[in-house]
């Protein structure tokens, strides 16, 4: 029920978020995919930056283009409009979904994030930025312990100020998917475990493959099918991190989500870069704030709307 009324809340911030932005491996055969040398130590500690795409165009790229600390956010990404690369081929991309299928143009306006992960074994830290947000989303698998941290970057007076910074802990293994913004229901899924390989930046992944049970004729978007990317070499306490929540024994490094029956993914999360080093106890901090909400629930929900709102909102007015 958590993921539904989450799902529901999410698919509110899209319908803003896209309104603002158009207003103004059989295991013989391995496929590479980023660095060609296979490494084979156990990812332990280090940090992955996860970028979110469509068509090759980076979605995340528009995240920190505009300040929104600024009195003048609007006329700042009009000139972006007019002027940025980036934000004019994250815009064609957009458009050229949203022609095929409306609410798949949604999807992946909505997802125009971008985030670090810090990892220290079983634990992890995502400093995840939104537009016109950020959040901190912490799993502790060893303590089954969860935090997630949001907050907004605007300065919009219809968020109380009490309320542009809200904290939550809660139980990992009682709600799996709270640090996540989409919930996939494996159960309503067929699973094939792909005779191939593929290398996604120097990590050999196991590929498996998702297609509905069922698909209703009458729903306006269905996920026809998913690759999802995993290597035994990474904790599975990253997965509690990414922005699509999938229950995996090992760490998945991609997912291809194809919203629309066709030859190439609508949208794929994958690393940007991977890089093994020292993780201190002050990069695995997270932020906080009062009060300290005991579950991620509605009130907690209804509060968490308007922050992920904000800078979509901004634009819009």
């Amino acid at each position: 029920m958590k993921s539904r009324n989450i799902m529901k809340i999410n698919f509110l911030i899209t319908s803003v978020a896209i309104l603002a932005l158009f207003a103004n491996c059989g295991k013989d055969k391995k496929e590479k995919n980023g660095d060609t040398d296979i490494k084979t130590e156990v990812f332990e500690q280090g940090i992955i930056e996860m970028g979110i795409f469509s068509q090759d165009v980076e979605l995340s790229k528009i995240v920190g283009k505009i300040d929104f600390s600024q009195a003048d956010p609007k006329s700042q990404y009009q000139n972006l409009l007019k002027n940025d690369k980036d934000v004019q081929a994250i815009t064609k991309v957009i458009e050229q979904i949203a022609t095929k299928n409306p609410l798949a143009g949604l999807a992946l306006s909505m997802n125009t994030t971008s985030c670090t992960y810090y990892i220290k074994e079983d634990k992890v830290l995502g400093k995840v930025k939104g537009f016109g947000w950020e959040m901190d989303n912490l799993h502790d698998k060893k303590q089954d312990k969860g935090s997630l941290y949001l907050q907004t970057l605007t300065n919009t007076k219809e968020i109380p100020d009490s309320d542009k910074k809200i904290y939550a802990q809660y139980i990992p293994s009682k709600n799996p998917d709270a640090g996540a913004s989409n919930a996939i229901e494996l159960d309503n899924f067929n699973r094939t475990e792909l005779q191939k390989t593929e290398i996604i930046n120097g990590y050999e992944c196991n590929v498996s493959q998702l297609t509905p049970k069922s698909i209703d004729s009458d729903a306006p978007m269905t996920m026809h099918k998913l690759l999802v990317y995993t290597s035994p070499l990474f904790n599975n306490t990253i997965n509690f991190t990414h922005p699509f929540y999938l229950e995996e024994n090992n760490g998945i490094l991609r997912i291809d989500i194809y919203f629309i029956d066709d030859k190439t993914p609508t949208l794929v999360m994958k690393p940007k870069s991977i890089e093994q080093r020292a993780i201190s106890a002050d990069e695995l901090q997270s932020r906080t704030a009062q009060p300290v909400y005991g579950e991620i629930n509605a009130e907690w929900a209804f509060k968490a709307l308007p922050i992920m709102m904000s800078g979509w909102g901004i634009l819009s007015n």
